[in-house]
């Protein structure tokens, strides 16, 4: 089908190899596992053959991997780009298992699942969805049609899509994009979370 409007597609990277189940947050060395490969796969499958006009990434091993499965497919290149990047917020956490966090962190870890926008350690909630929004605008300035494919994490896509709605950060739980899944940011964002044979449903309309 022509594309002859913007389509912007947040993609969530794939399943992580983490078998000590630690926050590895902005920690190098991270990659996908093979479930997380084959989500990314199912993702690029999604948009081949439609025209992807741009492949954006955050810097992390995670999402650059993630989106280089669907540059191979759509032969178009990768722009790393730190808006993307993962809510700083877990910085301060890195390297230590959930289980750790609850206890060594556990007034922080209370109010973030308390109120997710009162927490500023590291970085505000706001901030990635500020990010993820200057991002956005570059997007539409640069490209007037076609599909852009920005692969982030899941804060950054939760914030922006709330931003854009105008629901306030406290239901950020009640936004679920599981690993590996899209979500549409441009136009009307929708926070319902397509797996590949989903997206490309709603890509083709078929």
């Amino acid at each position: 089908m022509p594309f002859r409007m913007l389509t912007v597609i947040g993609v969530r990277h794939g399943e992580v190899e983490n078998p000590e189940g630690v926050i590895y947050a902005g920690l190098p060395g991270y990659g996908l596992s093979e479930l997380g490969q084959t989500q990314a796969v199912a993702i690029a499958e999604a948009v081949r053959d439609l025209p992807v006009t741009a492949i954006y990434a955050s810097p992390l091993d995670r999402a650059m991997q993630t989106a280089q499965f669907i540059a191979e497919v759509a032969s178009v290149e990768i722009v790393p780009d730190v808006r993307l990047h993962e809510w700083r917020h877990w910085h301060q956490w890195a390297g230590m298992t959930w289980n750790e966090l609850r206890e060594k962190g556990k007034d922080s870890w209370e109010a973030y699942l308390a109120d997710p926008g009162s927490v500023t350690s590291g970085e505000s909630l706001a901030e990635p969805g500020e990010r993820m929004e200057a991002w956005l605008a570059d997007v539409r300035r640069d490209h007037v049609e076609g599909i852009v494919l920005g692969v982030t994490h899941l804060e950054p896509l939760r914030t922006v899509l709330l931003r854009a709605q105008g629901r306030p950060a406290k239901d950020m739980f009640d936004v679920h994009i599981p690993v590996g899944q899209a979500v549409r940011l441009e136009p009307d964002p929708d926070t319902t979370a397509l797996d590949g044979r989903h997206l490309r449903e709603l890509l083709t309309g078929v």
